[in-house]
């Protein structure tokens, strides 16, 4: 969990240095931040079922702390240098530092999760969550003291985790070899049998949700500030806001799945934030735009750690592999909408691009109806 924290706080602070980027005219249009959002993702993309590989084939620890180092690396320099290729660079390697850790991470998880897996896997999530709701108030703070130069404060968290995992390596390597263990040997006594129909449905399912979630948080900051008039710093702690309410619905969504079912979480939960979005696009009040918010995110997290949960299901032997699309590669996948969204804010207003989030939300929404069921 605080692994996860460490990264995606990274993460989670990029979309808000980027936009005080565009602010201070560093970045000259909402497709420049846009194309870099999708930088950060491509080396994401593919290397996150390799790095699940990695994972699955022999107990690699290790994986996390080098992915924790990525993440930070990748952020704490962009906002002093004045390279257009280095900085595109950097924003490569956050990336591929989010790569490493999660796949390796969310194995973890799964290893220490037992037979309560939802909550497992919700613990190990809240922890990215948190990351992604204090990245803006944690940059912020350190913004509004040294401006850009703020990026540097980002390697703290992530030197702290690094030295706890590096002193706690062996035991994770013993966990993982035992688990392994179990995992062949229920394999072979239950025939169990992986569901690639229904991981390839699931997959589907979360390309098109993260195309609407990361547009949404990619210019949610920026739609705040043009379109609701709400100054810079409050505009990025709303965003901050938002995803500490995700944080919440993550920890509760995974438990209450283990008891009422995966599936119906999925659905249920996914169906129900749509409303919310939808209403989201129409009004011109902050007040009431973060009222709408407040729910959409609760709803839209709450589904979050069942469908991980399901695709580890899905590809039973493959756990690393399935965390690698579930949660990397499917998300990945909305970085590289995020350009032709930001185009589209760039030529008819912002506002479209929200209206395109909602369409993505509520085509995910229906698709959660077509994902085979798993047992508890």
């Amino acid at each position: 969990m605080a692994g996860h924290f460490a990264t995606d706080l990274c993460h989670g602070s990029l979309p808000i240095i980027l936009a005080y980027m565009y602010q201070e005219g560093r970045l000259t249009s909402y497709s420049a931040v846009a194309l870099l959002m999708m930088t950060n993702t491509i080396l994401n993309a593919v290397i996150q079922p390799l790095a699940g590989n990695l994972a699955d084939s022999k107990p690699r620890p290790y994986l996390m702390s080098i992915g924790i180092l990525c993440a930070f690396l990748g952020v704490m320099f962009i906002g002093i240098t004045q390279n257009q290729i280095l900085l595109y660079a950097l924003v490569c390697l956050n990336g591929i530092g989010a790569a490493l850790f999660h796949p390796a991470g969310a194995k973890m998880a799964n290893t220490f999760g037992g037979a309560k897996l939802g909550k497992s896997m919700s613990i190990f999530s809240v922890g990215g969550n948190a990351g992604m709701a204090m990245g803006p108030f944690y940059f912020t703070f350190f913004y509004v003291l040294f401006g850009l130069d703020a990026t540097l404060s980002m390697c703290i968290p992530g030197l702290i985790i690094i030295s706890v995992y590096m002193l706690k390596n062996r035991y994770y390597v013993v966990a993982l070899e035992h688990h392994n263990k179990e995992v062949k040997k229920k394999s072979v006594d239950e025939n169990l049998q992986e569901n690639i129909k229904g991981f390839l449905i699931l997959t589907g399912v979360l390309f098109v949700r993260s195309a609407g979630w990361f547009s949404f948080v990619s210019f949610l900051s920026l739609y705040y500030m043009h379109n609701l008039h709400i100054n810079d710093e409050v505009a990025t702690l709303l965003n901050g806001v938002v995803c500490t309410v995700g944080a919440i619905a993550t920890l509760l969504g995974g438990t209450i799945s283990d008891k009422v079912g995966f599936n119906k979480i999925i659905t249920y939960a996914s169906i129900g934030s749509v409303p919310f979005i939808a209403l989201f696009t129409q009004t011109n009040s902050a007040v009431i735009a973060t009222l709408l918010l407040l729910p959409f995110a609760f709803l839209f997290f709450t589904a979050m750690s069942p469908t991980v949960v399901v695709g580890q299901k899905f590809l039973c032997k493959h756990v690393g592999m399935a965390s690698g699309f579930t949660i990397g590669l499917s998300m990945s996948f909305g970085g590289l909408v995020s350009p032709l969204m930001g185009k589209l804010g760039d030529i008819y207003g912002i506002e479209y691009t929200m209206y395109g989030v909602a369409v993505f939300i509520a085509l995910a929404a229906i698709g959660t109806l077509f994902i085979p069921k798993v047992e508890k």
